[in-house]
């Protein structure tokens, strides 16, 4: 790289670029940096960055695009655009594979000189980085589809050829996706018949069901409220919840909620009776509840097919979310939200 191309660089260098090359070069110094630690980490950070993007309205829902060059063009633009990852890259790919070339000089991550991309290969944050990020994209496009890494001789996730970095991804059918989301559709329509046969047999009245009159429980924290449908929830939903909630051994919730993110009855699990103590009744007590944080009013308010999203929970864990439209009598109602662990 000549004078002029390092000047070129250093000008466009932010301090996340500084400080992701400085933390990058002392753990690699050290001897503590390994893919065993930078895998989980950078497929954390993409589930964050894809959430990040979902609350800026920026993230790039491709609804159904075609899979081309085109596309992934596209999408790897709209990712440079917010964290710089690269002063020029290549992409090709079709509904099979992708590929992403990166000039050795060209890199805004790396260490050695902040783009000298000279540590080797195998400790490259890309892969992961693009592979999380890429499959959220594609699976909230309705694809069943996983991206995935393809591994190289060495056994690192990048091969070098003359001055380009080049990492791969297959895309592969994504049986157990297509599972999930195939139960979420069967937990909406048990859910949407339950309601009209509630009202035609006089259960409940089509009145009561739209009731937003929240009224708060005394002495609850987190607060908790009663409506007019909390009961016939408890009695008539809350077991088709349970149901759904067995179909899938990492399933850790399955639950309705109407539009402003109101759960009248969670799972069984999580609904048991009420101790006092809040770290308690945090987790063991989560009925009558507004979940009314991004994820929650986003899975609340969503009308799309299903919406996939990383859903930190308030009981620190980090999972998926995956969400559907309930309809009464064809207008929106609210939704139901399995979370699933990662």
């Amino acid at each position: 790289m000549g004078e002029k191309e390092k000047q070129e660089r250093f000008e466009k260098l932010d301090g996340a670029h500084l400080l992701w090359a400085s933390t990058m070069g002392a753990t690699f110094d050290l001897g503590i940096m390994s893919k065993a630690m930078l895998i989980p980490s950078m497929k954390t950070a993409a589930q964050r960055l894809a959430r990040y993007q979902m609350q800026k309205g920026t993230f790039p829902f491709i609804d159904g695009k075609e899979l081309n060059t085109e596309l992934y063009k596209e999408i790897l633009d709209n990712l440079n655009d917010f964290m710089f990852f690269a002063n020029g890259y290549e992409v090709e790919g079709d509904d099979k594979s992708i590929t992403i070339k990166i000039h050795k000089d060209r890199c805004m991550y790396c260490p050695t000189g902040v783009g000298g991309a000279l540590l080797g290969t195998t400790i490259c944050p890309y892969p992961q980085l693009f592979s999380v990020y890429l499959d959220m994209i594609i699976k909230n496009g309705f694809y069943y589809k996983s991206v995935d890494m393809v591994k190289q001789e060495d056994g690192s996730y990048m091969r070098r050829e003359g001055e380009w970095d080049i990492i791969e991804f297959n895309l592969n059918h994504d049986e157990n996706f297509e599972n999930i989301v195939n139960i979420l559709f069967e937990a909406v329509k048990r859910v949407q018949d339950t309601f009209e046969k509630a009202i035609s047999d006089g259960v409940i009245t089509e009145e009561d069901l739209w009731d937003r009159n929240y009224v708060p429980i005394e002495n609850t924290n987190p607060q908790k409220y009663n409506t007019k449908f909390t009961d016939f929830a408890k009695e008539y939903i809350q077991p088709i919840e349970d149901e759904i909630l067995k179909k899938h051994k990492k399933f850790a919730f399955a639950i309705i909620v109407d539009d402003n993110g109101y759960a009248p009855a969670h799972n069984s699990i999580y609904d048991k009776p009420l101790t006092g103590d809040y770290k308690k009744d945090l987790i063991g007590n989560r009925s009558k509840r507004i979940f009314n944080d991004f994820t929650g009013i986003s899975a609340a308010k969503n009308t799309r097919k299903y919406l996939l999203q990383s859903y930190p929970r308030d009981v620190g864990v980090l999972m998926f979310d995956i969400s559907s439209e309930i309809k009464l009598r064809d207008k929106h109602w609210g939704a139901f939200r399995i979370g699933f662990k990662i």
